[in-house]
């Protein structure tokens, strides 16, 4: 997180108190100041004991000697033979081999599987843009080495020229002096109130980045501070930087709405006045049918903080500190709690090697210089020579003969290597064994196992007893994700497409937030603020063992079973790690049988089109050929049925001419009855006439006879019949007439073609 502080403008200058933004920062620089103090003397003696670890781990000979052991073996040899570096680098190069991986599984109706996955892509994409492999072994280096290693999760923008925000996992350069809050109980420390994590600066840099803030001068007793706490956060040429995270209580507006997801209303509101908000929740609650509640809830704060005054805030977007140490091991005595790693209780077995490697060479080098024994005579004359008997190889020695000591001068016998020495190096290096937990097998050292799965337990039964230290780096990744996971809605709240690895790494591109219609209802998909998901680790082989191990299944299930190779020889070749074989995969693939291969397309296809993935060329080619293919045939179709039409066209003409002649003759006909009607009723009228006269007739003779009136009688009434006969007639031959030109008004359909 050291980076974070040159994520605004270089020109940070700290507003003057009377133009502070906040007007309690000088509260929150007391209590800072406080708490740190608190929080840094319940810490004091796990902060020393990791930088003597640190220390010792280094290797230098005023590292590894006292000082007084130094003093009383002055001119004597004084060796360093550092055997703690390769325990540690045995147990964090197995970190380095199976680093445990993330996992995101959905937890509630809102969530699913399948975003669920896109999630855990998106952390692994956050991990190798970061490379954050790098920095979660050097934090394992710190917490094997001496107990407790810290990195943090930070925002940055993509690049400079968008908007678009991106998480980052970010070192912590000093892991040791994070100092978290005294009540805090959790190994993650999930639950801590606040937290410091010191960037240290050279005054030159400090000045610049902050010009009007105060830089020398600084009172290490303020506010009563008298513990020594504060002692290194200004020094003549370094000022100490502090991040002041903490978890401010504000009361948070949360609304439940019908579909039951959760919005969080809290900023929406702030700044309007109670009565809009009143107003504007209860129409929220009665329209939509949300449930409004207010409850306690805290944000998270991070103030920048010098031992003088309060540089800078700015409001967390997330919900968890984003800090995360890692810890070595932890023993609990009462209220205090005693932290170390692999070196702590190695220190004394580790002076005991340098001492008796100390030991062996001073016995070693003094063998060539034995001493020789004459008397002074034997030596007067030759007293040059003598002199460098020792330094140099002189083909002989003369002397001079002394009655008093018959004989040459005699050499004393040079020390012999010492077999308590040789005993107590072989007793020390096993000690320290034994002390830390990692035997000559788990060291490389060649034992009687010979198989690989013999030689995979063996590494396995190593690896327990330190495997404290694996679990512990699994729990500090999984806290990771769970606060990058937790920072998805805040960071990527906008429809975008983004870059995700999958499990073995390859890259792929999905789009997420966006809005897709599903049953004529709007959804969004891959939707990164709705539901709810959990982080949980997956420990063991990374990757690459797990692809090992798969290979050897296959290879014995096709040894079991030949029949099954052309069926997965295509997953068999591309699980080999040697040059072509994707190649050679894919060219088995072409050979499976077209049931297997259409499937294989379909599933595909489907994932395209669920990740909104452009097709490929070829694909796209192939659309092209479909596309022109379709084309021709609605051409096609468009041409018949133009020839159709045609001849629908040209069978309507002759309907319509045909019930054009059915309707001509039709009115002739008519025409003519009706004439003929015109004629009976201009007949009719004659009758009429010719009756009158009878009528008349019949009154001149009054006196006719009976058979006379008879036959008048007889003959009118046949005269009225014919009359009534042919008004009837005449009336008809009209109803028919109007008819037909009725119907020769109404429009005709055309006669169907077969």
């Amino acid at each position: 997180m050291a980076d974070d502080y040159d994520d605004n403008d270089a020109d940070k200058s700290a507003p003057d108190k009377d133009d502070a933004p906040n007007s309690d920062w000088e509260e929150v620089h007391r209590q800072a100041l406080e708490e740190y103090e608190r929080d840094y003397e319940r810490e004091r003696h796990n902060i020393n004991d990791a930088y003597e670890d640190l220390r010792f781990r280094r290797g230098r000979l005023e590292d590894q000697w006292d000082p007084l052991a130094l003093q009383a073996r002055k001119g004597r040899p004084c060796h360093v033979v550092n055997k703690l570096p390769q325990f540690v680098r045995q147990v964090t190069g197995d970190m380095r081999q199976s680093r445990p991986g993330i996992k995101v599984v959905p937890v509630d109706s809102g969530a699913d599987i399948e975003t669920a996955e896109i999630r855990a892509g998106m952390i692994r994409y956050v991990e190798n843009r970061s490379k954050a492999k790098h920095i979660y072994t050097t934090g394992a280096d710190s917490q094997v080495t001496c107990g407790i290693g810290h990195w943090a999760v930070t925002t940055e923008y993509a690049h400079a020229g968008t908007f678009n925000q991106e998480l980052r996992v970010v070192g912590i350069e000093d892991g040791v002096s994070v100092v978290w809050d005294a009540d805090s109980f959790l190994p993650n420390k999930a639950d801590a109130d606040h937290c410091f994590v010191p960037n240290d600066m050279t005054t030159a840099k400090f000045k610049k980045a902050w010009p009007n803030a105060k830089a020398d001068g600084f009172d290490t007793g303020i506010y009563g501070c008298t513990s020594g706490a504060f002692d290194s956060w200004a020094t003549d040429d370094c000022i100490r930087v502090m991040q002041y995270w903490k978890k401010k209580p504000i009361k948070r507006t949360l609304a439940l709405l019908p579909d039951g997801s959760i919005e969080d209303l809290t900023d929406q509101i702030a700044g309007f006045d109670p009565e809009q908000v009143k107003t504007g929740l209860d129409w929220l609650a009665q329209q939509k049918g949300a449930r409004i509640e207010e409850r306690e809830s805290y944000k998270i704060c991070r103030y920048l903080i010098t031992m003088a005054e309060v540089l800078e805030e700015q409001d967390w977007p997330g919900m968890n500190i984003p800090v995360v140490p890692v810890i070595g091991e932890e023993v609990r005595v009462g209220r205090e709690i005693y932290r170390h790693g692999i070196v702590r209780y190695a220190r004394d077995l580790q002076r005991m090697e340098n001492y008796y490697a100390s030991a062996e060479t001073e016995v070693i080098a003094l063998q060539p210089k034995s001493p020789w024994i004459g008397t002074k005579k034997q030596f007067q004359d030759h007293y040059d020579i003598w002199e460098t008997a020792n330094t140099e190889a002189h083909p002989f020695l003369e002397y001079t003969p002394d009655p008093a000591a018959p004989g040459p001068p005699q050499r004393v016998q040079p020390p012999v290597a010492s077999q308590a020495i040789i005993e107590g190096k072989q007793r020390n290096s096993e000690d320290m064994k034994a002390v830390i937990g990692i035997y000559d097998a788990s060291l490389g050292a060649k034992s009687n196992e010979t198989s690989g799965v013999a030689i995979a337990r063996r590494d396995a039964q190593g690896d327990t007893g330190t495997f404290v230290y694996h679990d512990n780096f699994a729990l500090a990744i999984e806290r990771t994700g769970e606060i990058i996971n937790e920072l998805f809605p805040k960071i990527y709240d906008t429809q975008r497409t983004i870059q995700i690895l999958g499990d073995d790494g390859k890259p792929d591109f999905v789009e997420i937030n966006k809005p897709i219609i599903i049953g004529g209802v709007e959804k969004i998909q891959h939707d990164m603020s709705s539901g709810s998901y959990d982080v949980v680790m997956e420990a063991g082989p990374n990757y690459a063992t797990k692809r090992e191990q798969a290979q050897d299944g296959m290879t014995e299930f096709i040894r079991a079973f030949p029949p099954a190779a052309p069926l997965i020889g295509d997953i068999y070749a591309k699980s080999m790690d040697w040059p072509h074989a994707q190649e050679i995969g894919e060219r088995l693939e072409e050979a499976l049988p077209p049931p297997i291969k259409a499937k294989l397309e379909a599933d595909r296809q489907q994932r395209e089109r669920v990740a909104g993935k452009p097709p490929s060329p070829q694909e796209q080619q192939a659309a092209a050929a479909q596309q022109e293919q379709q084309q021709k045939a609605q051409q096609a179709e468009a041409v018949q049925m133009a020839v159709v039409q045609a001849q629908l066209d040209k069978a309507r003409a002759e309907a319509l001419e045909a019930q054009a002649k059915a309707r001509k003759a039709i009115a002739e006909a008519q025409k003519a009855e009706a004439e003929a009607g015109f004629k009976r009723a201009e007949t009719a009228g004659l009758h009429m006439e010719e009756l009158r006269n009878i009528e008349r007739h019949d009154a001149e003779m009054v006196r006719g006879d009976d058979q006379h009136r008879q036959d008048r009688a007889h003959k009118q009434d046949r005269h009225e019949a014919d009359l009534v006969i042919l008004g009837l007639n005449a009336n008809r031959a009209g109803e028919k007439h109007d008819l037909s030109m009725e119907q020769m008004r109404q429009p005709q359909e055309p006669a169907s073609v077969q």
